[in-house]
């Protein structure tokens, strides 16, 4: 993990958050393991590339352009694994 640059660090962090927040309240919740957690994990992905998006744009403005290409990353490959996910999870439904 030392030799990845700050950017993948990033898009690493939150695809690992978002699927072990899902996992935590899929557990908690008692649910089927498959389409419930899909759906969940979508839709947390769907949360936080919106909220890495927003960061990213605001780091625009700054003169930081690791944390930009981080959070705009993150935000591109959050999003997509929330069309796949919850496409997968409605499937289970």
């Amino acid at each position: 993990m030392r030799n990845l640059k700050l950017s993948y660090k990033i898009i690493l962090i939150n695809i690992v958050l978002a699927f072990i927040i899902s996992l935590l309240i899929n557990i908690a919740d008692g649910g089927d393991f498959a389409g419930e957690f899909a759906f969940l994990f979508g839709i947390l992905c769907l949360g936080g590339a919106l909220i890495n998006l927003f960061l990213g744009f605001i780091f625009i403005f700054t003169n930081t352009p690791e944390w930009r290409n981080g959070f705009l990353l993150s935000g591109a490959a959050l999003l997509l694994l929330s069309g796949i996910s919850c496409g997968g999870g409605a499937i289970f439904l």
